[in-house]
Order: structure tokens, then sequence, then C-alpha cells
């Protein structure tokens, strides 16, 4: 026989979770179901077929809310959707037929990864930021593969020769050393930095790995250490004191001598005094460089030894020096540097972020399970997440064929995880709310769950997609590929918690939820405890909610109160409204670590504790010969494809207009004004005071009024510029060199053969600093009709010239610049050159110029303003989405507007609050916001 409990007034009772069948308050609950737990109805019990002990029913006497009660009832008896008729007929199959769909392209997955495909492209310590229609980004490529495009000719000349395959600088490892508060110029401190270096250099394997100098001996570092060991010896005796007996005096005599000045420099701190005559050399600061090579070859070759060499700075140095950051060395602080060694301490950060993921899978599966108190739910639950986030993957791969996952893709685990959850709980609750609903049958019930449940997560999962999708125009992949992953993923785990989810629930429903773990049981609540809740509405309610209704309700209700909140919000929107105005572009490059790290450490004390020096500059590349690289052949994300290099055809220096045109243009830049030089921040040499310009022409015209004054005296000109006329004077007065009856009558590169003279001293072969100097701004190639051999056979004339280049070194040094300044002298140079340009014959008006070096900084500039630009796009694009969506979710176009204006609000203060603290906004803050919503 039933129990009956008279009911509590109906306002102590939510709205929606009422039943009103008359005008008669009554709970009428079955003996049996007070000894059971787990949910309120069971699946046949809610039919109304079976209107007896089995049945909950509410009633309520408060008839004022009639049509929000016969809207509910409306909703609970409208026609049950297919999909959920199909799940409660027949739970199983629902289940095995959607956990089949779930699974079927993780394994897949799982299928590809066993037989050696490559499912998951990551890329885990470069972040490709490239702006791929960037004319500097196309520049700077096409300059670094220009010798790659052709076979490049290369002269005989002495300093070549020799083993040439490891000469060349390829990384290094860069050590600082500094003693806060004391001088690392004593004899004792420069002791130990030698000891350091030795043993860093005596380590096994070094000389297989080291740069190379012209006798094939291992270079030393470069350090102080150089001054005193008899390296410049040559230069004079003081430089040999190996017991650091003389400090003073032999860095003031280095710093008096021209050629040691700037290498010094780069040594001190800014701290530093030297002073020969009272016997003072102070600095708290130095630094070092190891320098590495690797031996040449074809590309697969030095790619090859390139991965060599990265595994041996790894495998022999990441251990020791992070050990000595750590635990300090002999009372000195050591940074250090090297580019194998950042990217394997990323690759180690990374690998700790993802045992963060573990742990948020844990805490989820956790927080769930404590929710639902089902274990069969958060187990599906999760594995529901994952699966989708494998789904997403494939998708991502396969179907759109994308090629990148970086970092941001792995770290998006994190986002599905918590949008995921929040999926499953809009779900849960639903499903728990209409337990106090009775309905015709469950597949009703869960029809009205499916249709409540499923709009809510489709309004919230429809504008987080949208606000990742729009990122798919970004012309950076990085930022491109992470949106479009993360906008599948945000939609494959909604239609997964849609179709898949309510079968874990239903099947659950149907066998599972009146069994509990044995040693769970005690701590369970039971359905009589559940319902003495709803029946005793005097209960002490929780903290929060008793806060909620009662002191805060009364205070924002309160006519004065309202007007004191707005007030006060305004002031403190203007405040941080303020310092928004005030936030800047964070001139450093991509963040990885946080501070304290060593390597952030290290930039640090590079570009705040030293000296202006060499290090501290950007070279500007004027190049002719060359045009924007071409990448229509390249896939859309591989980030490595160097495409197709395309020449000007059009460059030609034989003509002696041409050769003019770039004497002026050097001319030119020798003789800017001061403020020229300013706007264009060209650095001075810190020894001569001249500007540091490396202009081909001018030594050459230097070489020739030279030979012409030497040797041609008789009235025979061979000064620049150089033609037929010039250089047949000097081909017949060398008939050891050249055999001018061998040559057509159609020759035509005398330009390239007067080039080839000045470069090789006359096709001596002798070595001089021209040729070092110059020969990676030069490029030239054998011509099939001109080249010819010089008699005695050891080099060629006749060349054809591929590429030229001018360098201008500026005082801009890499990550220490920001956009706003950036974009001004990017402009002024741009200005610069086009203007030249103008003033040139056709054959060498097709100059332009860069940052053509690796680092490139014009291309950075341009990525920081894309990042900030995209940034307040994205702000703006997430708030007017959110606005109609707001709208409609509510259904009152004021509280959307209100809700719209809060979002845009709470923005400026977010934004605010950066500059607040001292900060700036980089690359790492910037890509969070291009998904703001």
């Amino acid at each position: 026989m039933p129990f009956v409990f008279p009911v509590y007034p109906a306002s102590n009772l939510p709205d929606s979770e009422l039943r009103r069948e008359s005008d008669v308050s009554t709970i009428v609950i079955d003996h049996r179901d007070l000894q059971r737990s787990g949910s309120l109805l069971s699946g046949k019990s809610e039919s109304r077929s079976n209107k007896g002990a089995n049945r909950l029913i509410i009633s309520s006497t408060n008839t004022t809310n009639t049509n929000t009660s016969t809207t509910m009832d409306d909703d609970m008896e409208r026609k049950p959707i297919a999909w959920c008729k199909f799940i409660v007929k027949r739970p199983k199959t629902a289940f095995a037929v959607t956990l089949s769909c779930c699974l079927l392209l993780p394994v897949v997955t799982m299928i590809f990864v066993i037989s050696g495909k490559d499912v998951f492209p990551t890329v885990l310590s470069y972040l490709p930021l490239q702006l791929r229609d960037s004319d500097q980004w196309l520049r700077g490529l096409a300059w670094q593969t220009r010798d790659e495009a052709f076979q490049k000719f290369e002269h005989s000349v002495e300093s070549l020769q020799g083993n040439s395959q490891r000469t060349q600088l390829y990384n290094a490892l860069y050590t600082i050393y500094e003693k806060r508060g004391d001088n690392v110029l004593s004899r004792e401190n420069l002791k130990v930095i030698e000891d350091l270096e030795n043993d860093l250099v005596t380590k096994p394997n070094y000389t297989d790995f080291c740069q190379l100098d012209a006798n094939e001996n291992c270079i030393k570092p470069i350090s102080l250490v150089r001054y005193f060991d008899g390296t410049y010896s040559t230069i004079s005796p003081i430089f040999y004191d190996p017991t650091f007996n003389n400090i003073p005096a032999v860095l003031e005599a280095a710093n008096s001598f021209p050629p040691l000045k700037a290498g010094l420099q780069f040594h001190l701190g800014k701290d530093v005094i030297i002073d020969a005559v009272s016997n003072v050399a102070e600095s708290s600061i130095t630094r070092s460089i190891i320098p590495f090579s690797v031996a040449l070859g074809n590309r697969s070759e030095w790619k090859m030894n390139k991965q060599k060499q990265s595994n041996f700075l790894v495998d022999t140095y990441y251990s020791r020096l992070m050990d000595l950051h750590d635990d300090g060395y002999k009372g000195f602080n050591i940074y250090f540097f090297s580019q194998p060694l950042w990217e394997n301490a990323v690759d180690e950060q990374v690998l700790a972020d993802l045992v963060l993921v573990v742990g948020s899978c844990v805490f989820i599966f956790g927080f769930i399970w404590f929710q639902t108190r089902s274990l069969w739910i958060t187990v599906f639950a999760v594995f529901g997440i994952l699966t989708s986030f494998l789904t997403a993957n494939f998708i991502y791969r396969y179907v759109l064929d994308f090629r990148f996952f970086g970092i941001f893709h792995i770290l998006s685990l994190f986002i599905i995880l918590g949008i995921g959850a929040d999926d499953v709980f809009v779900f849960m609750d639903t499903w728990t709310s209409t337990g106090f609903n009775s309905y015709s049958g469950l597949e009703y019930r869960l029809s009205d769950v499916y249709r409540r449940a499923s709009g809510t997560m489709l309004v919230t999962s429809l504008t987080t997609a949208v606000a990742f999708f729009v990122n798919g125009v970004s012309p950076l992949l990085a930022v491109k590929t992470f949106g479009i992953f993360a906008g599948i993923l945000v939609v494959v785990n909604y239609l997964t918690v849609i179709f898949f989810f309510p079968t874990v629930v239903i099947l659950y429903h149907n066998s599972w939820r009146h069994w509990a773990w044995c040693c769970w049981r005690p701590f369970s609540k039971t359905l009589t405890e559940s319902r003495e809740e709803l029946i005793q509405p005097d209960k002490k309610k929780n903290v929060i909610v008793r806060f909620f209704k009662g002191p805060y309700f009364r205070f924002v209700t309160h006519g004065m109160h309202r007007w004191i909140i707005v007030l006060a919000f305004a002031l403190i929107v203007s405040v941080f409204t303020y310092y928004a105005t005030k936030l800047g572009p964070d001139e450093e490059a991509v963040k990885v670590f946080k501070e304290g790290n060593n390597f952030v450490e290290f930039n640090d004390k590079s570009s705040k504790s030293f000296m202006p020096s060499q290090s501290d500059e950007t070279t500007v590349y004027i190049v002719w010969g060359l045009e924007n690289q071409d990448l229509s052949s390249c896939h859309h994300t591989d980030y490595e494809c160097t495409g197709r290099t395309v020449w000007d055809d059009r460059f030609d220096l034989n003509p002696t207009p041409s050769q003019k045109a770039i004497k002026d243009f050097c001319d030119t830049l020798h003789g800017l004004t001061e403020d020229e030089i300013n706007a264009l921040h060209i650095k001075r040499d810190l020894v001569t005071g001249e500007l540091k310009i490396k202009c081909f022409m001018d030594n050459m015209y230097e070489f020739y009024d030279k030979l012409n004054a030497d040797y041609y005296s008789n009235g025979t000109d061979v000064s620049m510029p150089v033609g037929e006329i010039e250089m047949q004077h000097i081909m017949k007065a060398n008939p050891s060199i050249f055999d001018t009856s061998s040559l057509h009558d159609t020759f035509y590169r005398y330009f390239e053969t007067g080039l080839g003279y000045w470069v090789t001293m006359g096709y001596t072969g002798q070595a001089n600093t021209d040729y070092e100097e110059f020969r990676h701004l030069l490029g030239e190639e054998l011509d099939q009709w001109d080249s010819t051999y010089t008699v005695p056979g050891t080099d060629m004339y006749g060349t054809r010239m591929k590429y030229a280049a001018i360098s201008v070194t500026t005082s801009l040094p890499f990550g220490s610049i920001g956009y706003n300044s950036g974009m001004e002298i990017l402009n002024a140079w741009e200005t610069f050159v086009d203007n030249e340009m103008l003033k040139m014959p056709a054959s060498v008006s097709n100059g332009f110029q860069c940052t053509c070096d690796v680092t490139n900084l014009w291309h950075w500039i341009e990525v920081q303003k894309t990042l900030a630009d995209s940034a307040v796009k994205g702000i703006i694009l997430g708030i007017s989405l959110a606005f109609p969506v707001l709208v409609i979710a509510t259904q009152n176009i004021i509280i959307g507007t209100l809700a719209t204006v809060s979002i845009g609000l709470t923005t400026v203060c977010v934004i605010g609050m950066i500059p607040m603290l001292g900060w700036k906004l980089g690359v790492s803050d910037d890509i969070p916001m291009l998904g703001w919503k």
C-alpha cells in the first residue's frame, strides 16, 4: 500500500519539477521505493498506464502557474523523437551501434599508427608563424635557398682549399658566467672559467663536431681567456699571460687595438671598469662561445650530419649544463644556450605538460563520478571525450589533409576535457530534473531531455566552434590549423554527447542504476533520503544558495544599491579601459618557458647585461637577381617546403650603366645624412666609426683603380666600370691566363670575367679578404656559351652572374623591437630602396631589400602586427557572434544586449589587467585571444 505524505507550500519547490494533477497536494510513494536507492523513476514505472503504487505524484495548490504547467505538460506530451524511441526500445543495440561509431576512426587511427603512417605529424619545438604571402618572408626564403637552386661556381682560391667541410659555423654553445656583486675579471675567476671551458671541449667525440680553422684544428672557445693564452701573441707579447697576472693591462691593450676591440666588448658587462693605470679590471659578468660545424655534402647527407651534431650536443652537454645552472659552479651563476639544447628543453616541457593532461583526465573522471555517482556513466563520458579527440584528428589529418600538429593542438585536450565535461553535466542535470515529472513512457522523458539538453549544448558548442573556425582564415599556419582542429573537436564532441551518451544513460537507467560497489554503498544517498530532502523545505540549504537567495538578492534589488553597483563598476571599467590603452606588444620572440628557466634568464642577461657589440645587430640585404620565392607547389600546411626559386632574368651587370648605378647606390648609402642614418638605424663600426656597409662594387672599383694606376699607366684605361674594351686590354696583357684567340665573336660575359679577375687576385688563386667577404653575396654559374678555362686550367672565366647583394648592418637586434616602431623602420627601408631602384636602368631596377637571414626581423615584425590585429579582430568578431546567440537563447533583446555589453566590459578588464601588472602582449597571449568569444 502506498504511503501518503502532506506537501508543504509549492513555492518551496521548483516549478519546473512539479507535476500538477489536482488541487489536492499529495505525494504518493510506493513503500517498495523507500527500500531502494538511485533514480526517482524507472522505465515502466513512469507509464501512465501504471497509475498505482509505482508512481510518484507531486502536486501543488498554487494555481497561479497554470500557464507554465500547461506548457511543460505540452513538452512532456510531445511526440517522442525517433532516435529516442529506438534507444528506449533497443538500448543495447543503440549502445553497441553508437559505441562502434565512436570506436571506428580511433581504431583506424591505431591501425595507421602501427603501420607507420604519420597520423600525428607532431612538431613540438617549433611554432610556424610564417606569413606565406608576405614579401618579406618570400624574399628571405629566396635568399636562404638561392644556392640550392643552381650549380654555384666557386673560383679556385687558396683559402677555400683544404677541409672546407667544417669551416663554416653551424650551431654554437653560448655560456654566460655571472658573479653578482663580485668580479669575474680576477685571477681566480678567470682560471675557473678556463677550467670549465677545457672541461667542455675535452668531451668524447668533441673533435668530430667542432668548427675547424684553416689548419683543420678545432677552433678554441671564443672567450676572455683567448686574450691571455697566446692566441693573439703575434700582435703583441702582452697577450701571452697564461697565469692571469696582468689582467688590467692585457684588457686595456685589447681595447686599444682596433682588430680586438669589437670582440672584447662582446665579453664585457655594462658595469665593466678597465683602468691599467689604477690596476683595475672589474665586471660582474662575461660570456663565451664554443663553435661547432657539420660536414657538408648533398642535402640528405647534410641533414643527417646536422642530426648527429644535435644528438651529440644534447647527449654531451644538456644534463651537465642544467646541473651547472641549477647548482652553480664555484660561485658562478651559469646560463647557457644552444639551439639543439633549447629544442630538447621544449620537448621535455611538452612531455611534462602532457602529464598535466593525464592529471586533468583523472580530475575530470573523479569529478564526473562524484557528481553522477555512477562508474558506468563516468567511464563512458570520459571515453566519449577522448575518442572525440582521435576522431577529430582523423578528420583533420586525412579528410581535410592537414599535415601539421603542434603544441597547441595537443593542449586542446585541456579545452575538450572542460567542454566535454560541461556537456555531460548539462545532459545529466536535465535528466535528473525530469525525474520529478510524470511521463507517458521513458521515450517521452528521454525526448524531453534530448530537446532541452541538445538545444542548450548546441548554442554553446556552436558559438565555441565558430570562434575557433574563424581562425581558419588566418595567414599564420599555427593559428589557422589550431583553430580548424579545435573547431572540429568541439563539433565531434557535441555529436558524441547527443548520440552516444543518451544510450549510456538509458542502459544505466535500465540495468545498473540500483547497483553500487560494496565499498561505495555507505556513501550513496538512498532514494528515501533524496525524497526526504524534497519534502522538507525548511532543511538548511547550502551556504552559497542561502547567500544568493538572501543577502545578495536583497542587496542587488535595493533601489539605491543598484545605482551604487553601476557606479562602482563604471569606475572599475574606466580604470581598466585606461590601462588597456597602454597595452604594448612584447618585442621578444615566442616565450616558451616561465621566469626562472635557464633559457629565459639567458635571453634576459644577453639583452640587458652586456655592452653593445657585434652580436646586437641585424643585416639588411639589397638583392638583385632574385624574385619572391614561388610556393605554389608546396602543400598548404608544409611549413618546411622551400618552394621554387624564381630568377630575375633581366638582371645583368655587363652594361656599364648598370655597374655605375650600383656604385652610385653604394655612394648614396655612404653619404646619408645623420637623420637618414638614424631613420634606417644603420650601425657604425665600433672601432672606426664608419657605417657598416659591404658593397662589392666599392671594392671592385678600388681594385681596378689601383690596377689601372700600377700596371696600365701608359694611357690605357682599365678602371671601372669594365666592359669589353677594358677587359680586352687586360686579357691581351695576360696571355698566360687568357687565350683570347679561343673567344668567339659574340663573347659577352666581360663583367663576370672582370669580377673573377678581382676576387682571384688575377686568377692566381691567392687568398684574399675580398673573396672571403663577398663570396656569399655573389653567385655565379657556368655559361654554356662563354665560360672558358684559363690557360693553366685551374679556373674559369666568362661565367654568368645569377645574383648579387649589398649588406648593411643595422643596430636592430632581433627580439628587442616591437611592431609599432619596427614597422616604421621597415617602411623607411622599403621606401628608400624602392626610390633608389627607380633611378636605375632596367637590368638592375628589380632589386629588393630584406632581412634575409634565418631570423628575418622584418618578417617577425609583420608577424607581431598580424597577431595583434588578429587578436583585436577575434575579440570583435567573438562579441559580435555572441550578441545574436544571446538574444536568441534568452528570447529577450534587452537581456541579450546587456549580456553582450557585460562580455565586452569583461574583455576590456582582462586586457587592461595585462599592462596594469607590467606585462606586454606576447604571441602566447595573442593566440588565445584569436578564439575569444
